[in-house]
């Protein structure tokens, strides 16, 4: 149980930068910048396949395939945080889009036993996002 607590805490952290990074927008003419954040996500990517190989007892393999679609991920919420013709509920749906495509994709590489292991932390990630969500909208 603390093992999903941990994992469902990682993944909040992870989706709540995402959140960050879409009300502040990196300043403009910063590569220096730019490039701290990306190695800062990119060992997020490392520590979450971590965690869930882990968790999920995840073989070489399967840890190889998680890496490329988390990186992929990444990539894909890079480029849309930086759209700026997006509006903020754009970016909200396509975010969650995203979400649900790398979750996705992720299941579909775990076997039998491993997928509501799975399933169930991502229902404790989505719950525990929607009561931070929802505290948000009201500050």
């Amino acid at each position: 149980m603390k093992q999903i607590r941990l994992l469902t805490v990682l993944a909040a952290c992870l989706f709540a930068m995402a959140a960050l990074a879409q009300q502040n927008p990196p300043a403009k003419g910063s590569g220096e910048h730019r490039h701290g954040q990306m190695g800062h996500e990119m060992g997020n990517v490392d520590e979450h396949v971590k965690e869930l190989s882990t968790k999920l007892n995840l073989s070489a393999d399967q840890q190889t395939r998680v890496k490329a679609i988390m990186e992929e991920h990444h990539q894909q919420m890079e480029a849309m945080m930086k759209d700026d013709s997006m509006s903020k509920d754009d970016k909200h749906a396509k975010m969650q889009s995203l979400h649900d495509s790398a979750h996705s994709k992720v299941r579909e590489i775990l076997n039998d036993e491993q997928k509501p292991k799975f399933d169930a932390m991502m229902k404790d990630m989505e719950d525990q996002m929607h009561s931070h969500g929802h505290d948000k909208d009201h500050k």
